[in-house]
């Protein structure tokens, strides 16, 4: 399941300083428990860990600053250059199987 950034870290920004249980907050988001960790995970930079990983805030020693719209702007940002990289790597592979093909259909016949 993709989980919504904003949705998250909205969640997060309300709880405020004392941060919120992943328990409450997969209640509050309808994410699993094991998704929001998950998602914790890929985004350690965002997300600060407290009493053990039970409870999660937002982190306010970001280039972000703690701004929802800048974490999630970042983040898109993030997955468009993947897609782009991925897409450009199997252009690569493509065109060079295209351009010798003719050397391998020439080792079958």
């Amino acid at each position: 399941m993709s989980i919504d950034a904003r949705t998250v870290f909205e969640a997060l920004e309300s709880s405020g300083k004392e941060g919120i249980g992943v328990i409450t907050l997969a209640l509050e988001t309808g994410y699993s428990q094991s998704d929001l960790r998950r998602f914790f995970k890929n985004h350690k930079q965002y997300c600060v860990p407290l009493n053990g990983e039970t409870k999660y805030k937002l982190s306010q020693f970001t280039e972000t600053l703690g701004s929802v719209d800048k974490m999630v702007a970042e983040i898109e940002g993030q997955k468009a250059n993947d897609r782009v990289y991925r897409a450009f790597g199997y252009g690569l592979i493509a065109g060079l199987f295209i351009a010798n093909i003719g050397t391998f259909v020439g080792l079958l016949f």
